[in-house]
């Protein structure tokens, strides 16, 4: 493999400019689905303004997780309620 004057060689290269692609589709979905999905665009926001704040990788990693375990508890709590409102029907037939 040839020496890219970049720093790496041309397959590194090729893999980050992929990368940097990925993240653009990626990036152009996310706007795509909140264009379908406006009332997001407040969370979205929260989120951003929260990774901005979080410092490396690993930080970003970890308000991620605490976010996803957040909405994750918040889905747990409506399935419940739709559980007992379930049941309530139910036992009322």
């Amino acid at each position: 493999m040839q020496e890219h004057p970049d720093k790496g060689n041309r397959a590194t290269n090729q893999r980050r400019a992929t990368a940097n692609e990925c993240l653009q589709k990626a990036l152009a979905e996310r706007e795509r689905f909140l264009e379908r999905q406006p009332h997001l665009r407040a969370y979205q926001a929260e989120i951003d303004r929260v990774l901005d704040n979080s410092g490396n990788a690993r930080g970003r990693m970890a308000v991620l997780g605490t976010l996803l375990q957040g909405k994750l508890l918040d889905l747990q709590k409506e399935l419940y309620k739709l559980t007992t409102i379930l049941q309530q029907n139910a036992n009322s037939q």
